[in-house]
C-alpha cells in the first residue's frame, strides 16, 4: 500500500481532508510551477458578518450531521495516489553525521499531569477516517476540533464546558452566516488561540466550487461570545489547509498565515499556496479584509510558522513558511514580506533559504500494528502541524525559537521523530523595512530509542526554552499509543528524555481498516497563562476495530519552568577550521550568556579537553549575565594537524551549563600522494577498478558485510583530509570520464569504464590549507568483463541453464506470485526455461537463492554471468516503486546487498522509491540497455568472495499498486560462476 494520497476537487464531498499528495521540494513538480516574476494575487473577504453569541446558537442545539460511516464501517475519505518522483539514497546519510538517538537516556521526561478523553468517532458527526485531531489552549479552555465536530473543555480538570457537554457541529460557528460556510461542514479543521490578541481563531475549508476557507475570529477571549466571520474564496480546491499566527513589534507584518495544497478539476496537483490574511483588519472586524496569495510552489507538506507566547517578533521581521528537502536534508524557508498599505507590493521568496541539517533518511513506509496486517500512513512527506515558534526578550539564548518535527528512518529501519530547534534572529539590525530573519540550527536529533515506529508528532517550546514533543507509537508487537517526551534547555544536545505514556491502560486496540488513514495531524500547545504547561492531542483505539477511534488530551510540564535560568550560546560557529601555516592569530570563539526569567549575576567560565600545548583565554571572565565573552585558544596556530574537540563550562552558584566546541587544524598544505593500485601500465584491469593511493603502507579489512576478506594494502597521508581522483582517456586529462572527491585513500570507479580501453588517473589531496600537488599520472588498460586476465584460465565453478530441474535453487519470500521455473516470458528475448517472477500487484518481497557455491581461494578473478531481463513499475525520471537487486551471503543466512561497485555490466539503473523494502537503494528498475528485444548479459564481480562458500540471492519487491506493462518483473537464465586461475 502506498502511503500518501489526495482528494481532487472532482471527488470532494463532505469531510474531505486528505492525507496529502507526496510532492516535495526536489520531488514531484506541480502542474503549473510558480512564475518567479509573478506578484501576489490580492484578494478580499467574499463574505463577512458578526455572529450572534455562540452560546445562544448552541442553546438551540444544532444537531450533528448524520454520520457518513460507523465504527465497523467507517467512511474512508476518498484518495487518489500521487507518488514521489525520487527517493533519498540512504548512502548519502553517513552514519558519522547522522544524529540518531537509538537508546533511552535514563533521564525521566515530564510526567503526565492530566489526561482526559475528548471527542470520539461516535460523537464526531462524521464517522470517518482520519479524525484530523487538533486543538489549542487559552486562559481557561482547551478546545479540540476533529472532522465534523468541536468541543470545549476546562483546561485544568478536562471536564466538558457547560456550553458544550457533547461535541458540536463544526459549522456551528457560521450558523446564520449564509453561503457554503453555513451549509457545509467539510472538516480539515483548525482551532487556534491568538495569545497576544486573546482571541480564538476557528477555520475549516469548503471542498466544492466556489472553494473557500471559512474563518471565525472571536471578538473577545470568551469562546462562546460573538465572532467576526469571514469567507475567503480560492480559484482552486485548497486541500490540507494549515494556519499560523505571526506578529512583529511594528505590527506591519502581523498576519494569519495559511498554506493550502491546490488541485484542479482534473485531479492535478497545482502546487502549494502561501497565503497571508490581514490579522489587524480581522481583529477589528473589517468587512473586506485583505488577503495576499502566492501559488504554484513545489512544496507539498509546507507549514506556516505559528508564533506563540506573549511577545512579538522583532520589528519588521517577515513571517516564514517552512519545509524540508529529503534529498539534501536541508530545511527550506520561504519568507513573505508584507505590505498591508499596498498589498500588491508584498513579496515572497521564489527560491527558499536553505539551512543544512544533519543527514536523515525519509520514512515513507507504512506503520505496523499488533494483531492485524492493516498498516497506518506514516506521513513522511510533511513537516508536522504545527511549526511552533516563540519570541523571547532581548538577551535570551534565542531571539525566536522555532521547533519542527517530521518522521524519518531510524537505525533499525523503523520510523523515528526528527526534531529540529532553530533560532530566527534579526541580528540586532533593527531594520527600518520588512526583512527576513536569519535562520540557524540550535539543536537537532532523531528520536528512535527502540524498534518501535514513532510518527504523527506535535512539538512546541515553553517560556523557559524547554521543548515538548508528543507522537503516536506502534509496531508489529504493540498497539498504537500516545507518548510524550521532551528536553530541558540544559539537557545534552541531540537527545530527548525518556517518554511518558498518555494512553496507558486505555489504548488497547489497533485499527483494522485497510485505508491506512491515521492522523492526519496532531497538535502540541503551551498554556498562555503559565507559559509552561504543554497540551498534546491525537487519536488512539480503545479496542481493535475498523473505525472506532478515540482522542485524548494530555498535559505535562518541566520542573523548574519559570525559574531564572541561563544558557551558554555560541555567537560564532562552534567549529573552526584553520590552516596554521597562514593563520595570523590564534582561533577565537564568541560566546554569550543568554538569560531567561530575569536571571542576572556573574558567571564563571572554564575550558576542558583542550589539546596539549593550548590554553584558554576568556575576555572577560567572569561574565556579568546577560553578556558576552571571547574565548581565544592560545597556542592554536602551533598545534599539529588534527581534529580537536573540547568544551566550555559556565557556572553560577549551583547552575552549570556547557557547550561543545571543535577545532580542525592543518599545519601545512598536504604533500603529493603516491598512487598504488592499479600499478602503472597495468593491463586487464576491471571496468570498476578500486583505485588506491597514499604515502605509507598499511592493511585494511573489507567490511561490506563480509568479514576477513583482505584488500591490497591501503596507504595513508595524515595531512590530507580529502582527495579528488580523476580518470581520463588521455594523459592531459581533457576528457575526464569519472571523478570524485572522497575522504579515504581509495575509490571504486563509478560509473563503469569501457572494456579494452586505455585510461589515465591522478589524485589531488586537500586540507584546510588548500590543495596539495597533483600526483604522478598512472595508466592502465581495462579488460573485458566475463573474460579471464591474460595468463589465467577460466574454470567453471557452478553452472545451470535451468533445463534440468530446480537443482537446489530455493524460491522464497512473502506476498504475491512466487519465483517459478518455466517458459521464458514473451517479449523478453529469452527462450527455453528460465527462473522468473512478475512485478506483483500486491505487497511482496520474493527471493530466489542459489545453492551454496564453493569459490576457490587464490583465484586471480572470480565472476558470475547470467542473462537477465528486468522491468518494474516506474517512477520517472530516476526511480521505481517496485525493484530488484542482488544480495550475497557467506554463511547462508545473513545476506548483504551488493551495491553497484560489483556490477561490471547491467548496472542498477534507478532508485527504489519509498514504500517498498528496498526503499532508497539503487536497484534494477528499467529494461536493461539491450532493450526489450533481447536479454542483458550481466557480469558481477565476486573476487572478494574467493575462498568462501557463497550463496547469491535475487530479490524482487513490489507494493500493492499497479505493475509495469508486460513483460515485467525479473527473469534470469544461463547462470555461470567462473574462477580465473
Amino acid at each position: 500500500m502506498h502511503t500518501f494520497r489526495f482528494v481532487p476537487a472532482a471527488l470532494a464531498a463532505a469531510f474531505l481532508l486528505t492525507a496529502g499528495a507526496p510532492a516535495h521540494a526536489g520531488g514531484t513538480r506541480p502542474a503549473n510551477p510558480r512564475n518567479p516574476d509573478a506578484g501576489p494575487e490580492v484578494m478580499h473577504a467574499a463574505r463577512h458578518d458578526v455572529s450572534a453569541p455562540l452560546r445562544d446558537i448552541l442553546r438551540n442545539n444544532p444537531p450533528l450531521s448524520e454520520p457518513k460511516g460507523t465504527e465497523s464501517e467507517p467512511y474512508e475519505i476518498p484518495n487518489i495516489l500521487l507518488k514521489l518522483s525520487g527517493a533519498a539514497d540512504k548512502t548519502a546519510a553517513a552514519p558519522g553525521r547522522r544524529i540518531v538517538q537509538n537508546a533511552p537516556t535514563g533521564t525521566p521526561g515530564p510526567t503526565v499531569d492530566n489526561s482526559f478523553e475528548a471527542i470520539s468517532m461516535t460523537g464526531s458527526g462524521c464517522g470517518c477516517l482520519p479524525p484530523d485531531t487538533n486543538g489549542d489552549v487559552s486562559d481557561q479552555h482547551y478546545i479540540q476540533w476533529v472532522n465534523g465536530a468541536w468541543q470545549a473543555f476546562d483546561k485544568v480538570t478536562g471536564t466538558a464546558a457547560t456550553e458544550t457537554p457533547t461535541p458540536v457541529q463544526g459549522n456551528s460557528f457560521w450558523v446564520g452566516f449564509g453561503g457554503k460556510c453555513e451549509t457545509t461542514n467539510s472538516g480539515d479543521p483548525i482551532a487556534l488561540w491568538d495569545p497576544q490578541a486573546q482571541r480564538w481563531v476557528m477555520s475549516q475549508f469548503v471542498t466544492s466550487s466556489p472553494f473557500a476557507q471559512c474563518v471565525a475570529v472571536s471578538t473577545g477571549s470568551d469562546p462562546f461570545g460573538t465572532y467576526d466571520r469571514y469567507e475567503f474564496n480560492w480559484p482552486l480546491f485548497g486541500d490540507y489547509p494549515k494556519m499560523g499566527i505571526w506578529t512583529d513589534e511594528s505590527t506591519g507584518q502581523n498576519a494569519y498565515l495559511l498554506t493550502t495544497h491546490e488541485f484542479n478539476g482534473a485531479s492535478q496537483f497545482q502546487g502549494a499556496a502561501l497565503i497571508a490574511m490581514n490579522r489587524e483588519q480581522m481583529l477589528a472586524g473589517a468587512a473586506s479584509a485583505d488577503v495576499v496569495r502566492f501559488a504554484g510552489f513545489d512544496a507539498y507538506g509546507v507549514e506556516p510558522i505559528n508564533l506563540v507566547g506573549a511577545l512579538a517578533a522583532p520589528a519588521n521581521a517577515c513571517p516564514s513558511f517552512v519545509h524540508f528537502d529529503p534529498d539534501t536534508s536541508e530545511y527550506l524557508f520561504w519568507d513573505m514580506c508584507l505590505d498591508w498599505a499596498t498589498p500588491a507590493n508584498t513579496t515572497v521568496s521564489n527560491t527558499p533559504t536553505r539551512v543544512q541539517g544533519a543527514p536523515f533518511v525519509p520514512f515513507y513506509a507504512d506503520v505496523p500494528q499488533q494483531g492485524t496486517t492493516a498498516a497506518l500512513d506514516s506521513f513522511g512527506t510533511h513537516i508536522m502541524y504545527r511549526a511552533n515558534a516563540r519570541a523571547f526578550a532581548a538577551g535570551a539564548p534565542t531571539r525566536i525559537s522555532l521547533v519542527v518535527n517530521h518522521v524519518v528512518t531510524g537505525d533499525a529501519e523503523q520510523g523515528g521523530i526528527n526534531w529540529v530547534h532553530f533560532n530566527l534572529d534579526d541580528g540586532d539590525a533593527n531594520p527600518p523595512t520588512p526583512t527576513a530573519l536569519d535562520k540557524t540550527i540550535v539543536d537537532q536529533g532523531t528520536y528512535a530509542p527502540d524498534a518501535e515506529t514513532r510518527w504523527m508528532g506535535g512539538i512546541a517550546i515553553d517560556g523557559s526554552g524547554n521543548i515538548g514533543l508528543g507522537y503516536s507509537k506502534s509496531s508489529a508487537s504493540s498497539r498504537p499509543q500516545l507518548e510524550v517526551t521532551g528536553r530541558a534547555i540544559d539537557d545534552p544536545p541531540g537527545v530527548l528524555r525518556d517518554e511518558a505514556n498518555c494512553t496507558e491502560g486505555v489504548a488497547n486496540g489497533s485499527q483494522t481498516s485497510s485505508s491506512g488513514r491515521w492522523g492526519d495531524y496532531a497538535s502540541m500547545s503551551v498554556d498562555p497563562v503559565d507559559q509552561c504547561t504543554f497540551y498534546f492531542t491525537s487519536e488512539y483505539y480503545a479496542t481493535t476495530a475498523s473505525g472506532s477511534w478515540r482522542t485524548r488530551v494530555c498535559s505535562f510540564k518541566f520542573d523548574g519552568c519559570g525559574d531564572p535560568n541561563y544558557a551558554l550560546v555560541a555567537e560564532s560557529p562552534r567549529r573552526i577550521e584553520m590552516c596554521a601555516a597562514t593563520a595570523t592569530q590564534d582561533p577565537a570563539y564568541s560566546l554569550r550568556i543568554g538569560v531567561l526569567n530575569g536571571f542576572a549575576g556573574p558567571v564563571d567560565l572554564a575550558a576542558s579537553g583542550l589539546p596539549v600545548g593550548a590554553t584558554a583565554q576568556f575576555t572577560p571572565n567572569p561574565v556579568t549575565a546577560p553578556g558576552t565573552t571571547e574565548l581565544t585558544v592560545g597556542g592554536g596556530t602551533a598545534l599539529p594537524s588534527g581534529e580537536y574537540a573540547f568544551s566550555v563550562a559556565a557556572t553560577s552558584g549551583s547552575l552549570s551549563r556547557d557547550i561543545a566546541l571543535e577545532l580542525g587544524v592543518s599545519a601545512d598544505a598536504p604533500d603529493a600522494v603516491q598512487l598504488v593500485t592499479p600499478a602503472d601500465t597495468a593491463e586487464g584491469v576491471k571496468v570498476r577498478p578500486l583505485l588506491s593511493w597514499g604515502g605509507a603502507s598499511g592493511d585494511r579489512i573489507f567490511g561490506d558485510g563480509f568479514d576477513g576478506v583482505a584488500l591490497p594494502p591501503i596507504v595513508t597521508t595524515p595531512d590530507a583530509l580529502s582527495y579528488t581522483v580523476e580518470v581520463a582517456t588521455d594523459s592531459a586529462f581533457t576528457d575526464i570520464v569519472a571523478s570524485a572527491t572522497v575522504p579515504t585513500t581509495s575509490w571504486a570507479v563509478d560509473p563503469p569504464l569501457e572494456s579494452s580501453t586505455a585510461y589515465y588517473w591522478r589524485v589531488t589531496p586537500h586540507n584546510y590549507c588548500g590543495n596539495g600537488p597533483v600526483s604522478m599520472t598512472y595508466a592502465f588498460t581495462t579488460g573485458v568483463p566475463g573474460q579471464c586476465p591474460a595468463g589465467t584460465t577460466a574454470t567453471t565453478v557452478f553452472e545451470d541453464d535451468f533445463q534440468n530441474g530446480v537443482n537446489g535453487w530455493v524460491a522464497g519470500g512473502t506476498g504475491g506470485t512466487a519465483w517459478t521455473q518455466g517458459a521464458a516470458p514473451a517479449g523478453t528475448g529469452m527462450t527455453g526455461t528460465v527462473w522468473k517472477v512478475p512485478d506483483n500487484t500486491v505487497s511482496s518481497d520474493r527471493t530466489l537463492t542459489t545453492p551454496a557455491i564453493t569459490i576457490p581461494s587464490g583465484a586471480a578473478s572470480v565472476f558470475v554471468s547470467y542473462d537477465a531481463y528486468h522491468k518494474s513499475e516506474q517512477d520517472p525520471p530516476a526511480g521505481c516503486w517496485d525493484s530488484s537487486s542482488l544480495e550475497a551471503s557467506t554463511d547462508g543466512a545473513t545476506f548483504a546487498y551488493l551495491d553497484g561497485s560489483y556490477l561490471f555490466t547491467d548496472p542498477y539503473n534507478g532508485i527504489s522509491s519509498p514504500g517498498a523494502p528496498l526503499s532508497g537503494r539503487k536497484a534494477w528498475c528499467f529494461v536493461g540497455p539491450a532493450g526489450a528485444s533481447a536479454p542483458t548479459r550481466s557480469v558481477v564481480d565476486l573476487d572478494s568472495f574467493a575462498g568462501s562458500s557463497l550463496t547469491l540471492r535475487f530479490r524482487m519487491v513490489s507494493d500493492s499498486n499497479t505493475a509495469a506493462a508486460a513483460p515485467n518483473g525479473l527473469a534470469i537464465d544461463n547462470f555461470k560462476v567462473e574462477a580465473c586461475q
